[in-house]
């Protein structure tokens, strides 16, 4: 009977250890997909800039930066919602600085992000397999440009593990494979796709209703009513 119990207590510890590993915690947008995010709009823009994303960590490179950026504008774009202007005719300027980039080996070519590597942690060797990992933490500001006064700072971070042998699948736009072709279908992808989409969801969600001055324009110059 004690060794019953040992035994159904070993269990216990491993399946709450093996939990711990197994969880996926993140604050992407979770079940808000992208149709909420860029559904039909007609109305006032506002008049934002992007800063080049900065930074910020060892793991990610000056492309990848430069690449995230990129998609991001395209994102904001087609909300329909934000005018993109040089800093000096903004009237919000967005900062994003990269603190944690973390593809492990599963993060697509070394030559585009420094590449990972795969150790067997103690749970790994327990488990009797090792998991991928990536990471990626992002700190988003909102920043009046006339004041220069921060109205939203906020740090968006998310953590996707694959099992050994599978393939992460989720929403892919052209412009994102384009952009990150190397990061496909890899924990790495839907990382940067989850971490980006909910920077423009929370500013979507949140930028003050002053803002928006500038009215949407047709391709021959006539305004939208």
């Amino acid at each position: 009977m004690r060794k019953i119990l040992r035994r159904l207590s070993c269990l216990a510890v491993l399946l709450t250890l093996s939990g711990c590993i197994w969880a996926k915690p993140h604050s992407g947008p979770g079940n808000l997909s992208s149709e909420g995010l860029l559904a039909p709009y007609q109305g006032l823009q506002a008049k934002i800039a992007v800063n080049d994303f900065e930074l910020k960590t060892a793991g990610a490179e000056a492309q990848v930066s430069a690449a995230m950026k990129e998609y991001f504008v395209n994102i904001l774009n087609a909300t329909k919602r934000f005018k993109i202007v040089p800093p000096q005719d903004a009237d919000l300027i967005v900062s994003v600085g990269i603190i944690e980039f973390i593809p492990e080996n599963s993060g697509g070519k070394s030559g585009l992000a420094g590449g990972g590597s795969s150790a067997s942690s103690f749970m790994g060797g327990l488990l009797g397999e090792v998991l991928n990992k990536a990471t990626m933490q992002l700190n988003l500001r909102m920043i009046d440009r006339p004041t220069s006064k921060v109205l939203y700072s906020r740090d968006i971070q998310s953590q996707v593990i694959e099992h050994p042998g599978e393939r992460i699948k989720f929403t892919q736009d052209k412009a994102f494979r384009a952009l990150f072709s190397d990061y496909a279908n890899t924990p790495m992808g839907k990382v940067i796709y989850d971490c980006i989409l909910e920077c423009g969801y929370f500013i979507v969600q949140n930028i003050p209703p002053d803002y928006y001055r500038e009215p949407i324009k047709e391709k021959n110059g006539k305004e939208k009513t």
